[in-house]
């Protein structure tokens, strides 16, 4: 077998992994701090199409065209309308096309082929990353050039900059007012194209909205009253205080994500999610303290589980949780009586540690359950 043929087999070896894609976007995230701080699936989705038009290119023995080349465009055009710089840009490139020699030269090395044998192969690969690199280069320039003539461009780097907690006098420049209170929305929206969509959707009716750390975000006197996807929004406040409701909105959008929630969410509603993740370690140990006569494999003890935290979230209520969980309320008793024969679930507390009791079996449930909502099953045990 030749030379090209063993990194050709190597090349569509690694092209079927979705494992590969994986580590080749840690190692961009990881090198590229600016870009660790994307939507990961807006890394993943323009290094999958860079991998696939390299691969194709090489495997097909085609070279690049140009509409391989527009990948690169599109990659560099979104990185400069995300606020990007072009060295955190090619910091993540060069991270990327590392990882991707350093492991077809590893692979082709077990395989018996000599360093020696596979040198222009390696340079044909390194051409097309060079071609891609330059492409990105020159369209992130141009793009550049474009924003710096735009008005609406100006007002969304003064965003940017105020919401990293530069000086209040830069409101202004953002089109905002110091007098007035702003809500701040942050969205999981890392596309440009799509994030011009989700903008028009929302309907904002001032403020100014763009994309801040490569997810949308806006500010505005008034947010909307629903939304199709998820967002969350940050009580009315002065331009003075919203770099720090932005970061907390930043964290709640993670532990909303986590949850599996979607739609328009208060930050503030989101705040008890957003304290559990902060001491994820202690929800452990809460779980392996009150829980340890529960198997995680019998799905009867997650039944269990499960009931007893849809009863903490309805207040304790036995009636409003059979109603939750299409269940007749002797069937809500039975299981509550069965989980307390297990665990301590259930021993009265004095007044005062009610509360804190609640919340701690809370804790304790939802990590031992991975996290995962209650689901609603049937008439069972």
């Amino acid at each position: 077998m030749t030379e090209r043929a063993v990194l050709r087999r190597l090349m569509e070896k690694m092209r079927a992994d979705p494992g590969t894609l994986e580590a080749v976007v840690e190692a961009a995230r990881t090198e590229s701090p600016p870009v660790a701080a994307l939507p990961v699936q807006e890394v993943r989705r323009h290094i999958a199409a860079l991998l696939a038009v390299v691969s194709a290119a090489f495997i097909d023995e085609s070279g690049l065209n140009e509409d391989d080349a527009r990948v690169a465009d599109r990659l560099a055009t979104d990185r400069a309308l995300q606020g990007i710089p072009l060295a955190a840009l090619l910091d993540g490139f060069q991270a990327a096309r590392s990882y991707i020699l350093k492991r077809l030269l590893n692979e082709a090395r077990s395989a018996g082929v000599s360093l020696d044998g596979l040198i222009e192969e390696l340079m044909e690969l390194d051409a097309y990353a060079n071609g891609l690199q330059n492409r990105l280069i020159h369209a992130f320039r141009e793009t550049e050039l474009s924003l710096a003539h735009s008005a609406h461009a100006a007002r969304v780097q003064a965003l940017r900059d105020l919401l990293a907690g530069g000086p209040v006098s830069g409101a202004a420049d953002a089109g905002l007012d110091v007098r007035r209170r702003y809500h701040c929305l942050v969205t999981d929206i890392g596309d440009p194209r799509e994030a011009r969509r989700v903008e028009a959707a929302l309907g904002l009716p001032d403020g100014v909205s763009g994309l801040v750390d490569g997810r949308l975000c806006a500010v505005t006197t008034r947010p909307p009253a629903e939304a199709a996807i998820l967002v969350v929004a940050g009580p009315a406040v002065p331009p003075g205080e919203l770099a720090e409701v932005y970061r907390l909105c930043r964290t709640a959008l993670a532990s909303a994500r986590r949850r599996g929630l979607d739609g328009l969410w208060e930050l503030t509603a989101l705040a008890v999610p957003m304290a559990l993740d902060a001491h994820a370690k202690l929800g452990e140990l809460l779980a392996r303290e009150r829980l340890p006569g529960l198997e995680a494999e019998d799905e009867f003890h997650r039944l269990l589980a499960e009931t007893a935290l849809a009863y903490l979230e309805h207040g304790g209520r036995v009636d409003r949780t059979a109603a939750a969980l299409h269940v007749h309320p002797n069937t809500v008793k039975h299981r509550l009586h069965r989980l307390a024969a297990l665990t301590s679930f259930g021993e009265p507390l004095p007044p005062a540690e009610t509360l804190a009791g609640a919340l701690r079996w809370h804790w304790a449930l939802r990590t031992w359950l991975g996290d995962r909502p209650a689901q609603r099953r049937g008439d069972r045990g």
